[in-house]
């Protein structure tokens, strides 16, 4: 007799998506079925299911709603988001408050959704068992670490917000060059990364992606105005970022956002094996290969302003930023 690999509920309000996902899996996985997100949510009163996997287009409860619920009652099952069209509000959702594992686009490739469910299913099987969803502890009841948080941006008013919401005891450092963000990493140890998705004309996103796959419990949150969903399920599935936060942002949301982000970095800190379950999808070949030639570049272009705008420093420890980054000088 074949020993399945996990349990897993499928959520779908096509009848022949989920014979589709029911065929595909039930080989390798004991497969249960709902056809929308009330249903799914009294199977999870019932059964312990290893790995969920939602559509976000039903009725009654789009799929974000859904595991937004699902997160707080099945906090052990890796959950992923199928999604065929264009909804950022969804998708935002669905990072922010479902915390997906990953999103796969419809129609889907077998090969890859299965090995996606089978790599899901040996995280939730192996690793510990997160904190059920439901509210984030103050910063001041946890203890008197002093944490520090990164700013990635142009912005100096975003600085000011960020520091207006961010607990007292945590130390903020700011950056408005990827080149100034290397050399910070290089020669600090950052719990939280607040980035937006460009700084001039660098792409933050290969970075954010990059310290992800290097580095796990550094906690990345984006603050941007790019409205491009497939660069955003790039960032989720590829850098797992844990907050996505349009701008504008709100002084009070931001507060809450932050608390959860350094929470969520002592949490990957100190409990071993709970980093998996942030693990990320493989990064396009030569990744980092063009990160650190774009930073390279960049750097070149700071020295002649270096004694005039005070880069000096940065570039001197812009060599121990990629070696800590990349495991080179």
């Amino acid at each position: 007799m074949r020993v399945k690999k996990g349990s897993v509920l499928c959520v779908d309000d096509e009848p022949n998506i989920l014979r589709s996902l029911h065929w595909m899996l039930h080989k390798d996985f004991d497969v249960m079925t709902a056809p929308d997100g009330h249903a799914a949510l009294e199977m999870l009163r019932k059964h312990d299911f290893d790995v969920i996997v939602s559509d976000q287009r039903m009725p009654g409860m789009v799929g974000s709603e859904f595991l937004r619920e699902a997160c707080k009652l099945a906090p052990r099952a890796m959950r992923i988001l199928l999604t065929g069209y264009s909804d950022m509000q969804a998708i935002l959702r669905s990072i922010n408050e479902g915390e997906v594992f990953r999103f796969v686009n419809k129609p889907w490739s077998n090969e890859e959704l299965s090995s996606t469910v089978a790599e899901a299913a040996a995280i939730a099987r192996t690793q510990p068992v997160p904190a059920p969803s439901g509210g984030v502890p103050a910063l001041d009841s946890i203890d008197d670490t002093l944490d520090s948080i990164l700013v990635l941006d142009e912005d100096p008013e975003l600085v000011g917000v960020v520091k207006q919401s961010a607990s007292p005891r945590t130390r903020i450092t700011h950056a408005s060059s990827m080149a100034e963000a290397v050399a910070v990493l290089g020669s600090e140890s950052i719990a939280v990364v607040v980035s937006d998705t460009r700084v001039g004309r660098m792409d933050t996103t290969p970075l954010l992606k990059v310290l992800k796959q290097r580095h796990p419990s550094i906690v990345s949150v984006v603050l941007t105005s790019d409205s491009d969903v497939d660069s955003v399920i790039k960032l989720i599935n590829q850098g797992q970022v844990y907050r996505f936060i349009p701008k504008p942002v709100k002084p009070a949301f931001l507060k809450i956002m932050l608390a959860s982000a350094v929470h969520k970095h002592r949490e990957l800190r100190s409990t071993p094996g709970m980093e998996r379950r942030h693990a990320v999808q493989a990064a396009p070949a030569g990744t980092e290969e063009r990160l650190m030639k774009a930073v390279r570049e960049e750097a070149t272009r700071l020295k002649p302003q270096a004694h005039a705008q005070g880069s000096a420093s940065v570039l001197g420890r812009l060599g121990g930023g990629l070696k800590k980054l990349f495991g080179i000088g």
